[in-house]
């Protein structure tokens, strides 16, 4: 542990936990109970560790393989994989499997899409948590921590945009409105896509690791690109607030 990572987490998890905060006090027509609302960011701290052993086995393959890229030689596609594979790909489907777990739990108690969304913020959060803990190196500088605060809500608006899908797919099934497999489709694939276009331009950016102008402005483009998409989603579902926790994602008991 360093100071670093104290300071990065720390902020994080004021940060986020604010946000969320307020996101639960905007339930209609009364927020969810202190469990439901606190045992999703326990169980989402559990998302990181469970891409580490895939990762690893990852990395070594391309150790051992005489034939790998490095990073840092890597162009536009090669990055682009690279990104699929160990960011957009294998951490989204670790959270997605954690906000399926989730749900189970509270099956019964889960009313509305809102819910979905507040879950999904969950484990968004619980990942942050851990990323921010183990980003904090020894040679980070407080430049370097507080530029990483922009992504800081990325993986929570991730997985907010993830559970808004999966709860629209529940509410699809029950009512017949919209398509219940493109709902679960969009619940994985937007998650996926956002996140590794933005690691593209900058952890995989191998224009930028070699010093070179292009990398320079693709990763400036990366970082604003994120702002405006964090923004867009925490904005919109402020002001969706109401019709969204109207849309009932419980099975209705026949009179």
């Amino acid at each position: 542990m360093n100071a670093m990572s104290i300071l990065s987490t720390a902020i994080t998890i004021v940060f986020l936990g604010l946000l969320y905060w307020r996101m639960v006090k905007r339930e209609i027509p009364q927020p969810v109970g202190w469990l439901q609302a606190l045992l999703p960011i326990a169980i989402g701290l559990l998302s990181h560790p469970l891409t580490i052993p895939f990762s690893m086995r990852y990395l070594k393959a391309m150790a051992a393989d005489p034939n790998a890229v490095k990073l840092s030689e890597m162009n536009l596609i090669q990055s682009l994989e690279r990104a699929l594979i160990l960011a957009g790909g294998l951490e989204e489907i670790a959270k997605l499997i954690l906000i399926i777990v989730i749900l189970l739990i509270f099956r019964k108690k889960v009313k509305n899409v809102y819910e979905y969304i507040l879950i999904g913020a969950c484990v968004g959060i619980g990942f942050s948590i851990i990323e921010e803990f183990s980003y904090g190196a020894d040679d980070a500088t407080i430049v370097s921590t507080i530029v990483r605060m922009i992504s800081v809500p990325a993986h929570m608006t991730f997985n907010m945009v993830m559970a808004e899908f999966l709860g629209r797919a529940k509410f699809s099934k029950l009512n017949g409105k919209g398509s219940v497999v493109l709902n679960y489709v969009l619940a994985l694939l937007v998650p996926i896509v956002v996140h590794t276009l933005y690691d593209v331009c900058t952890a995989f950016n191998s224009s930028l690791m070699r010093g070179e102008v292009s990398g320079m402005i693709r990763a400036l483009i990366g970082y604003v690109a994120l702002l405006i998409y964090e923004f867009i989603v925490l904005v919109r579902f402020k002001k969706k607030t109401a019709t969204i926790c109207g849309m009932s994602t419980l099975v209705k008991e026949a009179a």
